[in-house]
């Protein structure tokens, strides 16, 4: 399971990350900076320039689906804020995806998987982040002192 996990996201960055030269459609609001469609395709709507640092993760703690959207500039895939994906090629920048759970209007799960975009152009180790409304968080992000895959 893990095991596909890691090939789903990097068939998934892969595809983000190669499309941009390709590119012709008008991209979103949140895309203007690093992505654009493919040729005769509308803009993906899950496709943010936003990182997916630890500090913007928890901003999506308790947030109302108008507030993730405008926090991502984008409303997410199939239309509905609940998958995104952060798309960078900075140095530094966290690419992944994010999966939002809601209960009575508000983000009561973040899940996500992000790897840290390096200097030679090649992403860094796998890192997940986890947050429930009721269990916490966790988190494989450096300095973090409950991680997610303690046992990997």
């Amino acid at each position: 399971m893990v095991r596909l996990k890691h090939v789903t996201l990097a068939a998934a960055l892969g595809a983000a990350l190669v499309a941009p030269h390709l590119a012709s459609a008008t991209p979103l609001p949140g895309q203007t900076a690093c992505w654009q469609s493919n040729v005769g395709e509308d803009p993906r709507p899950e496709i943010s320039c936003q990182t997916l640092s630890p500090e913007f993760l928890r901003k999506l703690e308790h947030a109302t689906p108008a507030q993730v959207t405008k926090l991502f500039a984008v409303p997410g895939k199939d239309g509905k804020p609940t998958y995104f994906e952060g798309v960078g090629k900075i140095p530094g920048f966290y690419n992944g995806y994010v999966e939002l759970v809601y209960t009575k209007g508000h983000v009561t799960n973040v899940s996500a998987v992000t790897t840290e975009f390096q200097k030679n152009g090649m992403a860094g180790d796998e890192m997940d982040f986890r947050w429930d409304s009721v269990k916490g968080e966790c988190s494989d992000f450096p300095g973090s002192t409950h991680r997610c895959n303690a046992a990997e």
